[in-house]
């Protein structure tokens, strides 16, 4: 019998699992997928550049990634140097360099602004055109602009900085402010696009060779005590022991087993006892992101000669987010982009062919014509993933977290939880996957003591 199983080999479990040998702990790592990383995953090019086809930004406040990335002696290197580009309205501005950033943003959080601001925009439209619908809707109307922000955009980032730009171009305080004033403020010409210019306030970073280098790293570390392609598909739990079963008929005990599987997952893993009934409702509400990560590979970084950094920010379009990920020691150029949300859905169900087709038109939108055609596109969409069913991380709602999150993470008895979508803090990033498992990986300990 094993001191604890730990269920998926992503950066929460194998961080549990690193901790748990330090504490000369017998641990067992079983992984459905063929290969260890979860969410993170590495892919090579035809030319030979790796690029990373699932999380991959740094950020200066991730420390405990950045710890483990310093102690594997990895190398992070910064976005490109360049303008920002900036498509609002069907309109595209090159934002200088050189313009101040209040605040940085991740590549999700800018879009998510983005898409408030989009939302924010049509808004005060109508409220502009339409007095009758606007008398129909004044209770509606009479919310707080920061209520507004809360419900309509995802990240904290994202609405911070909605808030701000408020502040600054519509001289009002979200907080007081009601919605209805705010959209007239708006609707005199006020243009809050005009402010957001992020350029390269986006200061993460990426790991030479792939961020997924750390999970496998890990990995190697901790041996035969990862066991990969077997797949969980029942849970037993009790006061002395947890079995778990695997879809070859295996059955395997622990004195405790920690499940790291996302909040949607849990529903298709069958439980005994079940779950309790608060828990199921919980994670039917945490639906998982829809993303599908693109990659177009040119001749050449060609957006350069105009001083593009290859960045890109859009409120409308299939791609919306767009980097420069080229490794410079190739002389290739490589842009990475984003279909999210209902993009993504439909995209999802079209065509590599037509994928690509659309990722095109955004470049060309944004860049303009490439002196030459694409040599290679790749993508992959998390979505139809079967042991994954979505990236980045989960999407919790307004007020969601607050108010049931924190139940998704407590333990079952000697069942424990840790991810990034049951993390207190970084909840859906890397760093909080890490944060969460150590954090597991010590109640574990003390138990078993």
């Amino acid at each position: 019998m094993y001191d604890s199983i730990i269920i998926g080999a992503g950066l929460a479990g194998l961080s549990v699992a690193t901790e748990l040998v330090r504490a000369g702990r017998d641990v067992l790592v079983v992984e459905a997928r063929d290969r260890v990383g979860g969410r993170l995953e590495n892919a090579t090019l035809s030319n030979g550049q790796i690029v990373e086809l699932g999380g991959q930004w740094v950020s200066e406040a991730h420390e405990q990634l950045r710890e483990l990335i310093a102690g594997q002696h990895l190398e992070l290197v910064s976005p490109n140097d360049g303008d920002l580009v900036l498509k609002m309205h069907g309109r595209v501005a090159q934002v200088p360099e050189s313009s101040p950033a209040e605040q940085h943003l991740t590549p999700f959080e800018f879009a998510d602004l983005g898409q408030g601001l989009l939302r924010f925009r049509r808004l005060a439209d109508r409220v502009a055109q339409n007095p009758v619908w606007t008398q129909a809707n004044s209770v509606w109307l009479g919310q707080t602009l920061a209520q507004w922000i809360s419900a309509n955009l995802r990240t904290e980032a994202g609405r911070a900085y909605f808030a701000a730009l408020a502040g600054k171009a519509l001289g009002v305080d979200a907080a007081t402010a009601t919605l209805l004033d705010s959209l007239g403020k708006a609707g005199e010409g006020v243009d809050l696009e005009s402010l957001v210019a992020v350029n390269g306030g986006l200061k993460q970073q990426r790991v030479v060779g792939g961020v997924a280098q750390v999970p496998q790293n890990l990995a190697a570390d901790l041996g035969d005590a990862v066991r990969l392609s077997t797949v969980v598909v029942g849970i037993h739990y009790d006061e002395d022991r947890v079995v778990v079963g695997t879809d070859d008929g295996s059955v395997l005990e622990a004195r405790t087993a920690v499940c790291t599987l996302p909040p949607r997952l849990l529903l298709e893993t069958e439980f005994e006892p079940m779950l309790p009934p608060e828990r199921v409702q919980l994670a039917g509400k945490v639906p998982p992101g829809n993303v599908i990560k693109a990659f177009l590979a040119y001749d050449s970084p060609w957006w350069r000669r105009g001083g593009a950094s290859g960045q890109m920010g859009a409120d409308e379009g299939a791609v919306r987010v767009v980097f420069d990920t080229s490794d410079d020691s190739t002389g290739k150029g490589i842009l990475m982009g984003f279909f999210e949300g209902s993009e993504a859905s439909g995209y999802g169900k079209l065509s590599v062919s037509l994928r690509q087709r659309a990722f095109e038109e955004a470049i060309e939108g944004a860049f303009g014509q490439a002196p030459s055609e694409p040599i290679e596109y790749l993508d992959r969409d998390w979505y139809s993933e079967r042991f994954t069913r979505g990236c980045h991380g989960a999407h919790f709602a307004p007020g969601l977290w607050t108010t049931g999150g924190p139940l998704l993470a407590q333990p079952l008895g000697r069942l424990f939880f840790a991810g990034a979508e049951y993390a207190t803090a970084f909840n859906g990033y890397m760093e909080g996957a890490i944060r969460s498992g150590r954090e597991v990986a010590a109640e574990v300990d003390e138990l078993l003591d």
